[in-house]
């Protein structure tokens, strides 16, 4: 099938806070299969099995990104990888209902960023992958590995890479990553479960050894695009809780979860 590249605007209803988007990524960033700038984010991606990448541009005066898109898939596959991308940047979210929720509900209000969004991840293996590989270090020593990972095990598209597919890490030994044994056991046990059961729900993960509540919920909140997921055991969640004099009532986060945690993880 030829390469296909084509171009296409994507809207979103104000307020979207493209700089605390940027950051988030910035912080995150796994380089050669994704790049940023000031205005715009791209990544490498795999479709049905099919490479490509992208690179959204921000255009904050028409409340759009301008997307253009290299890949082999046919239009059988272009509404799912719209609608991939649309969930990356949290594009549908109604940013006024979720503010007007939470600002009213929590006593930060003086502190509350308004238009916050999730960045997300292409699909939920990535995101368990990278919930694995942050279990109780940094982000910045998550990042890492996570950059390693991809240069040891994702193949090359082009001049970039594509994140390793559960075919690519199942069975791996993971000798090139310095992290303790268990973690690249759990790895291992998590890239093999999603290569036998591709369709099986985060959820279904707790049975894997090394997997627990806290993994399952970050792949959720980043892989799926939940909006009620609420980070109770994340450390930074709870300093921030304990800073704030906050205690939450889950009958006022829902169904908003998912945005309290981002507000948390951002409020100073």
């Amino acid at each position: 099938m030829a390469i296909t590249t084509y171009e296409l605007t994507l809207d979103y209803t104000p307020p979207y806070d493209w700089e605390r988007v940027r950051t988030f990524i910035k912080k995150r960033l796994i380089v050669g299969v994704e790049w940023l700038d000031e205005c715009s984010y791209g990544r490498t991606l795999t479709t049905r099995g099919i490479p490509g990448w992208f690179t959204a541009t921000h255009r904050p005066r028409e409340n759009t990104f301008h997307v253009r898109i290299e890949t082999k898939t046919g239009p059988s596959c272009s509404d799912d990888l719209i609608a991939t991308i649309r969930r990356v940047l949290d594009l549908d979210a109604n940013s006024a209902a979720i503010d007007e929720h939470l600002r009213s509900n929590y006593r930060f209000a003086n502190r509350f960023i308004p238009g916050l969004r999730i960045p997300r991840c292409w699909d939920v293996f990535e995101a368990g992958v990278r919930a694995v590989l942050g279990q109780q270090i940094s982000v910045s020593a998550a990042t890492h590995l996570t950059r390693e990972l991809v240069q040891h095990y994702g193949a090359r598209y082009r001049n970039a890479r594509l994140f390793p597919s559960p075919d690519q890490l199942s069975g791996q030994l993971f000798d090139e990553l310095r992290m303790p044994h268990q973690r690249k056991a759990t790895l291992a046990r998590l890239a093999a479960f999603c290569l036998d059961q591709p369709q099986a729900k985060p959820e279904q993960w707790l049975k894997l050894k090394g997997i627990g509540p806290w993994t399952i919920d970050y792949a959720r909140l980043r892989g799926e695009g939940a909006a009620d997921i609420f980070l109770s055991g994340d450390l930074g969640v709870k300093r921030k809780l304990a800073a704030l004099g906050l205690n939450i009532d889950s009958t006022l986060r829902h169904p908003w979860g998912s945005y309290l945690t981002f507000q948390l993880w951002h409020v100073d």
